[in-house]
């Protein structure tokens, strides 16, 4: 008994399900001077999740357009499709861009990046910074690959699995100036099922990008990153500086 309520307690905190996001993005105003932080959320979240996050990145004089997105029980296509469309609205208009993702919310970003080429092309794009992205997949997704939970989850949750079958392993490399943040603060009930430093459900290796600009650890568990006043100041140092503060 003990084992399939562990189980279920680590697939919970996996997927993130406090909130189930429903899409709001509507066409924003923009100054001409603005820089606009178009910021996407992880898995199982909505905007809500990411109130305080971007609140920080506002009180330092940017505008951000919160992209707001179901991401149980759907697949990676629905995922994308509805992303692409907020997105779009964000940047209608918009002087200047960054994107800033948490976990799942940067590979949300990577793929409209890859996938919107031409478009960006008329589109001033300044910063990326991904959050405790599983730009490799996690091996936490892979232990409870199999299990029902994972399958209710439904397609984007299966698409975090390392491997190649990983969303994140079948994107491809992106040319813009990205800055990775990692963290190493472990959960204790997942400890066992990383090799190496971790934050609790994604690995830091599995955070690195091929072709990134600057890369940071910060002690601080997944999740909380969200709320980590250093993980924010380092996202803004970023996006005024093009990196980290070391």
């Amino acid at each position: 008994m003990f084992r399939i309520i562990a189980s279920m307690v680590l697939l919970l905190m996996l997927s993130h399900t406090a909130g189930c996001a429903t899409a709001k993005v509507s066409s924003p105003k923009y100054q001409a001077d603005d820089e606009i932080v178009v910021l996407a959320h992880g898995l199982g979240r909505s905007d809500w999740a990411m109130w305080l996050f971007a609140h920080r990145i506002e009180h330092a004089n940017y505008k951000v357009c919160l992209l707001d997105y179901a991401t149980i029980g759907v697949s990676v296509a629905s995922l994308l499709d509805e992303t692409t469309r907020q997105i779009d609205t964000c940047l209608q208009n918009a002087p200047k861009v960054h994107f800033v993702g948490h976990s799942l919310g940067g590979l949300v970003i990577r793929a409209y990046l890859q996938n919107n080429e031409d478009e960006l092309e008329s589109v001033n794009v300044g910063e990326v910074v991904l959050i405790g992205t599983p730009n490799k997949g996690s091996e936490l997704a892979d232990y409870y690959s199999d299990s029902w939970l994972m399958n209710l989850g439904g397609g984007v949750s299966r698409a975090l699995v390392t491997g190649s079958r990983s969303l994140g392993n079948n994107l491809d490399a992106i040319d813009f100036n990205i800055g990775v943040i990692a963290g190493t603060k472990p959960l204790g009930l997942t400890r066992n099922k990383f090799k190496g430093p971790n934050d609790g459900l994604v690995s830091v290796e599995s955070t690195k990008l091929e072709g990134m600009s600057d890369f940071i650890t910060i002690e601080v568990g997944h999740s909380q990153m969200r709320y980590s006043e250093e993980v924010a100041n380092q996202t803004i140092h970023f996006l005024q500086q093009g990196a980290f503060e070391h």
